[in-house]
């Protein structure tokens, strides 16, 4: 196996971590999501142009599609990545990074299901041993005993629904890049997602620019890191399935963004910390790391 499919989804899943962490940290500090999530866009919209000029031997397509079917199916990708991505920031702002990223995680388990469906991939009885790990794994990672339950059901459904749309994108790409060509596919679907990202802007001119644009000097470093990393984890992730073909795989090693956002959030507390005492936060933080164990775990056991 190469090791590009390895160490991408790897980098990738560090990568997403960090970069949510930095995000959450924009947002807190009072920039609007609105802008977020267009820096963040137009960002990766930009940043994935550069495969034009892969050569092209490098994810030149492997079968033919012609006509309409060669935009078709990366602008249809790129309005479903802009959906995942609204659902994944609502998700990072309404609840810690260390509920959210390992419930995105859960990603790999709806790529291994769809995959049964769009791949023809049939289903071995494992996978149903990893379903059940995962669900106890999210329910570790959500439960929290005495607070914010409506806050959480909130973070928790964001979350799930940006997993949802993100593992049909995946297998999409990976059942459509072999007629399309990933140097041609990439570049068109989140150049689709960027131009679906300026219908942000007449949402900030009726709720006044100054008012949402207003950025303080102290977030401005969030905002910028936050992006760069989003996008270039975003490349990382797609050049794994668009080179190497396998949406699975690559999910479970993506995975380990779980390990990475708790481990991150809990080494970080004093810049997260919602005013609890760092004694009373740590139980919370240990059922999450063992929510996140098990969702690894689940990954793992789909790859076996």
């Amino acid at each position: 196996m190469s090791p590009g499919a390895l160490l991408l989804p790897v980098g990738a899943g560090l990568g997403y971590a960090c970069g949510a962490i930095a995000i959450q940290r924009a947002l807190g500090a009072g920039i609007s999501g609105r802008v977020v999530n267009l820096l963040c866009n137009v960002t990766m919209a930009l940043l994935f142009q550069v495969l034009w000029l892969l050569p092209e031997a490098v994810g030149a397509p492997s079968a033919c599609v012609s006509g309409t079917a060669l935009f078709v199916f990366p602008v249809f990708c790129g309005f479903l990545f802009f959906l995942g991505q609204i659902f994944t920031f609502r998700a990072i702002a309404t609840g810690d990074i260390s509920v959210s990223t390992p419930l995105l995680g859960s990603k790999v388990i709806l790529v291994a299901l769809l995959s049964v469906s769009f791949l023809g991939k049939p289903l071995p009885v494992s996978w149903w041993g990893a379903c059940a790990m995962a669900s106890i794994g999210i329910a570790l990672i959500s439960y929290i005993p005495g607070g914010a339950h409506r806050r959480m059901l909130a973070a928790v459904l964001w979350s799930l629904g940006a997993a949802a749309i993100f593992a049909l994108t995946d297998v999409l790409v990976q059942l459509w890049v072999p007629g399309v060509g990933y140097k041609r596919f990439a570049p068109v679907m989140f150049g689709m997602m960027g131009v679906l990202s300026v219908c942000y802007l007449p949402g900030l001119f009726r709720r006044g620019v100054k008012s949402e644009t207003k950025i303080s000097s102290h977030a401005l470093p969030w905002l910028f890191f936050g992006a760069i990393l989003l996008s270039i984890q975003s490349l990382a992730m797609y050049s794994a399935i668009g080179l190497y073909g396998n949406a699975t795989l690559t999910n479970i090693l993506y995975g380990s963004r779980c390990l990475w956002s708790v481990l991150l959030v809990w080494m970080a507390g004093a810049l997260l910390s919602d005013g609890a005492p760092m004694e009373t936060r740590t139980p919370v933080m240990l059922r999450r790391l063992a929510g996140a164990i098990l969702l690894l775990s689940a990954m793992t056991l789909v790859l076996c």
